[in-house]
């Protein structure tokens, strides 16, 4: 997972559980608080490895936004 540069705090879902919950076939509610993954950053950390409940890891590393493209592509998705 992805967090900006400032961020002291992250929530995110365990993709691992979300994808055995979907297998298993439990209720959507059920999935998402059991892939529920929060929890703070600290302040210099670059990358920092957490675990959902179920122990799965989740990795939480640091960047900024990337740069504007100096043209626009026709592809990309364009927001006015």
């Amino acid at each position: 997972m992805w967090i900006s540069p400032g961020a002291r705090a992250f929530s995110c879902l365990c993709e691992t559980c979300l994808e055995s919950a979907r297998a298993s076939g439990a209720l959507f509610f059920d999935a998402m608080q059991q892939a529920s993954v929060r929890g703070s950053v600290a302040e210099g950390a670059t990358t920092t490895v957490v675990r959902c409940s179920a122990g799965h890891e989740i990795i939480l590393r640091r960047t900024s936004r990337p740069a504007a493209l100096d043209r626009p592509d026709g592809r990309q998705l364009q927001l006015a």
